[in-house]
């Protein structure tokens, strides 16, 4: 999972370098270990913890996009705006630990810095922060539990593009 946040998790290609043997065949220990990798995998990302959220942004539109699925869609600021503010009612507790987002290539990698901020019931609180986004952005942290959630994109080429957002539970923490 290390090398799939560090490389896919960044924008990368992943590359797991696992060679045939003299037979042709992919050792037996090797396949073990890509079928539990799989298997965390889908067990990490197989529910979107921030479907069904109530979403709100001021200055943005097509905020299905968001949680669509759809990679064509995005969400992006009206005007020439270059910051933004995303918050999410989750509606109920939600306890997460993984980010994903998404930017909408076709048009250009443009965020250049963004936060992920938690309510604690008193404060806004950091969880994650980063640069660039790109294709696909997976951030991981400690475990978070909240009902609101909030992206604020404070640097960005351009307006800004989000295909997807995601909040996802780690079965490993």
């Amino acid at each position: 999972m290390d090398i799939y946040y560090s490389s896919v998790g960044r924008n990368g290609v992943l590359l797991l370098n696992i060679p045939p043997d003299k037979e042709g065949l992919i050792n037996q220990k090797d396949v073990e270990a890509l079928e539990g990798w799989t298997k965390i995998r889908q067990a990490t990302f197989g529910v979107n913890l921030a479907k069904g959220a109530v979403i709100t942004s001021s200055n943005g539109k097509n905020i299905k996009a968001l949680l669509d699925d759809n990679y064509s869609t995005s969400w992006t600021t009206k005007g020439k705006d270059s910051t933004a503010l995303i918050e999410l009612n989750l509606k109920e507790l939600k306890t997460f630990d993984v980010l994903l987002l998404q930017e909408n290539i076709t048009v250009g990698q443009r965020i250049e810095k963004f936060v992920l901020e938690y309510w604690s019931g008193k404060t806004w609180e950091q969880a994650a922060q980063g640069t660039t986004v790109g294709y696909k952005r997976l951030i991981t942290f400690k475990p978070i539990s909240t009902t609101k959630v909030r992206l604020k994109i404070e640097q960005s080429r351009l307006n800004p593009t989000i295909s997807e957002f995601g909040l996802f539970r780690s079965p490993l923490k």
